[in-house]
């Protein structure tokens, strides 16, 4: 088992970013971004720093993916599903990096990755039909 001792803010940040592929530059730009956003929650309340990235990625996933009909959650986990997929963090350059924002050409490569589960499906009327006994 190991143990991880939690410095700062940062590190919780780059731990979760890490996780989308970001490394290097790309992940001190957006890191030191959303810093920047961050100012009034608590440096021990981890859950509540993960949670406002949460509430960053649900906004650009609705946009992302609008309509759905998958709720919040379930649309965050498409979202990050289809961003690892896509190579998300390869994709944005700096700029879009410190605004927060993704690529149009990564938004329609998410586009197409998305998943569904299952057809929709449709109600039709049934014809009856006859009983052999």
């Amino acid at each position: 088992m190991v143990a991880v001792k939690i410095q700062s803010k940062e590190d919780i940040i780059k731990a979760y970013l890490k996780s989308f592929g970001f490394e290097k530059e790309r992940l001190v730009i957006v890191t030191e971004t959303i810093l920047g956003k961050l100012q009034n929650v608590p440096i021990q309340d981890a859950d509540k720093i993960v949670q406002f990235i949460d509430d960053i990625l649900t906004k650009q996933a609705k946009r992302i993916f609008s309509p759905s009909p998958l709720e919040d959650n379930q649309l965050l986990a498409q979202f990050k599903l289809c961003f690892l997929k896509c190579k998300g963090a390869k994709c944005c350059s700096t700029d879009n990096l410190k605004k927060l924002q993704l690529p149009e050409d990564l938004i329609a490569k998410m586009r197409k990755s998305y998943v569904v589960n299952a057809p929709q499906y449709h109600y039709q009327a049934m014809k009856p039909q006859s009983i052999e006994q």
